[in-house]
């Protein structure tokens, strides 16, 4: 008689309890259904690609093990991007080129743009993980074949600002961002949260993506008598921001948007990191029985808790899933559109998605939480 790794038994058992309801259960059998994902594997970003591709991993075994795609076997082929936008295309338009199911992907604002132009040519469905509503949401209208994973940047600005407002008593912001797409995209959707919430925005500072001294904005930030300073970046800048803000000797509350909530964070900032506040949607300290299994079974592989992105992975996966699921694996968008559209609530590791002709994202404030670093760990509220 064969052993069975205990591990296997540990995550074969932890994969009953994240029961995804995909219909069926018999061990899939055929031609596999074939989904890209185009992550942020190495580079600036890893940080967000590496606990993404880890939790698409496992979302595969997990999605497989309740019958796959009707009954075919789901298989997820993962490329690296990088990080960069024109790798993104080129290995979206790859994945074009070998007729798969879907696109998941990519980890950042300007690769997911990237993939989204060479997925809506070809008429295939994607599902990205940043907040940047705007990608589908767009200047021309919704483009119906974008799908977002990742509660946008409107809900997580509300839901940071009202907590700054009430719990931490802040009456003057000041906004630190990278200068890249996601920075700069939510510096103006803080700003404009702000004036709903009544809090004045004294200074907005931005700062080169690749910055590894940000001393002249937090000068500018000190001189404009903010009280409270808000992070909007994914970057490792995010992390030696705080370090230098405690240097500097500034008094503020520090508040980071969901980019800052790594271990990479956790491990530059150390001890300075203590107090400062951010969002976290899948929530660690008081998680669901989703959310419960899901921490377990990331755990019994990676032997590490897994983060938001690791959240926004295993949704985006599950998502596509259901979609190709009810299209018996058929990959024309219109198709698949139709299928997001129409699925009930998906209650995820991340939160409730709801999808409609409107949103593409069908999140609610409600799915987003407040994290604070505690001895150098990320605990929900």
């Amino acid at each position: 008689m064969r052993s069975v790794p205990i591990q296997a038994l540990v995550l074969t058992s932890l994969f009953g309890l994240v029961a995804t309801a995909l219909p069926g259960g018999a061990a899939p059998s055929g031609d596999p259904v074939v989904v890209g994902a185009i992550l942020s594997i190495s580079g600036l970003y890893a940080p967000l690609g590496e606990p993404e591709r880890n939790a698409l991993e496992l979302a595969e075994k997990d999605i497989n093990a309740h019958g796959g795609i009707a009954g075919r076997p789901l298989q997820i082929v993962i490329q690296d991007d990088e990080g960069k936008a024109d790798t993104a295309a080129q290995l979206a338009t790859s994945f074009v080129g070998q007729h798969v199911a879907a696109l998941i992907g990519g980890s950042l604002t300007p690769t997911s743009s990237a993939i989204s132009r060479v997925a809506g040519a070809a008429n295939l469905v994607q599902i990205y993980m940043t907040p940047t509503a705007t990608i589908w949401n767009a200047k021309a209208g919704i483009l119906k074949h974008v799908f977002e994973a990742t509660p946008r940047n409107e809900l997580e600005a509300q839901r940071l600002l009202s907590f700054a407002k009430a719990k931490l008593g802040a009456k003057k912001i000041a906004i630190l961002h990278d200068d890249a797409p996601y920075g700069s995209t939510g510096s103006g959707v803080v700003a404009a949260e702000a004036q709903n919430e009544g809090l004045p925005v004294v200074d907005d500072e931005p700062f080169p993506i690749t910055a590894t001294d940000v001393t002249a904005q937090l000068g500018k930030i000190k001189a404009s008598g903010a009280d409270t300073v808000l992070i909007w970046t994914a970057s490792p800048t995010g992390a030696i921001a705080v370090r230098q803000m405690r240097q500097l000797g500034l008094n503020l509350s520090i508040i980071g948007s969901t980019g800052i909530v790594s271990d990479n964070f956790l491990r530059v900032t150390g001890k300075d990191g203590d107090g400062v506040y951010s969002d976290m949607d899948l929530n660690v300290t008081h998680p669901n029985a989703q959310q419960k299994a899901f921490l377990a079974a990331y755990r019994a592989a990676y032997h590490t808790r897994p983060n938001n992105f690791a959240s926004f992975g295993w949704d985006a996966a599950h998502l596509a899933a259901r979609a190709l699921d009810k299209t018996k694996g058929n990959s024309d968008a219109a198709a698949v559109e139709n299928a997001l559209l129409t699925l009930p609530p998906y209650a995820g590791t991340t939160g409730t998605y709801r999808f409609t002709d409107t949103n593409h994202n069908g999140m609610s404030a409600e799915d987003v939480h407040i994290a604070a670093d505690h001895n150098g760990v990320w605990f929900t509220q």
